[in-house]
């Protein structure tokens, strides 16, 4: 077989392989190429799938911890309340409140000065007041519907109601605002 070679080759190789074998060994050189670029491609695409998931996981991670330090914060101030209620409601079946300073605090955020009022007590706060004396115009009745420590003062005004269990509801919306 004659080759024409319209320059001078600078270098010259012999192969021993048909032209067969040489089409089939430049197939296999060419799949691999394409495999390794597809593999390459993959491996791209893996990682920025990848990527993606760990920012969406650290976003869920950090509203997961936003979300608990909120819930602990709120869960917080609901057990503490809740221990100062039991506290509280302990004491006062204990008979531990002074009931005469209570009704005097009630009778002065009443603002009914010198004027007539009647101050609604339990029965049993009432017999701690016994001969204890107040202002001329105050008359003190037993009321079974007023719980222990708790004072309702009516006056022309109107009535002021001072309520341990409301106001321990009204410190917890307060502090429970105060998380949120």
């Amino acid at each position: 077989m004659r080759v024409l070679v319209p320059c001078r080759p600078v270098q010259v190789r012999v192969c021993d392989e048909t032209r067969e074998q040489f089409l089939a060994r430049r197939a296999r050189e060419l799949q691999e190429i394409y495999l390794a670029r597809g593999r390459a491609e993959g491996e791209r695409q893996a990682l920025s799938n990848a990527a993606g998931a760990l920012r969406r996981a650290g976003e869920a991670l950090e509203n997961a911890a936003r979300l608990t330090a909120e819930n602990v914060a709120r869960d917080a101030v609901q057990l503490g309340v809740e221990i100062a209620r039991t506290l509280l409601r302990h004491e006062i079946d204990a008979g531990h409140y002074d009931i005469e300073r209570i009704v005097r605090e009630t009778l002065q955020a009443s603002n009914a000065g010198r004027g007539a009022c009647v101050v609604h007590l339990n029965p049993a706060d009432l017999a701690r007041l016994e001969g204890v004396p107040f202002r001329a115009g105050t008359t003190l009745e037993a009321d079974p519907e007023v719980a222990p420590a708790d004072v309702h003062v009516t006056t022309q005004r109107g009535l002021l109601v001072r309520d341990v269990e409301q106001a321990v509801n009204a410190i917890l919306e307060r502090l429970e605002g105060d998380v949120t």
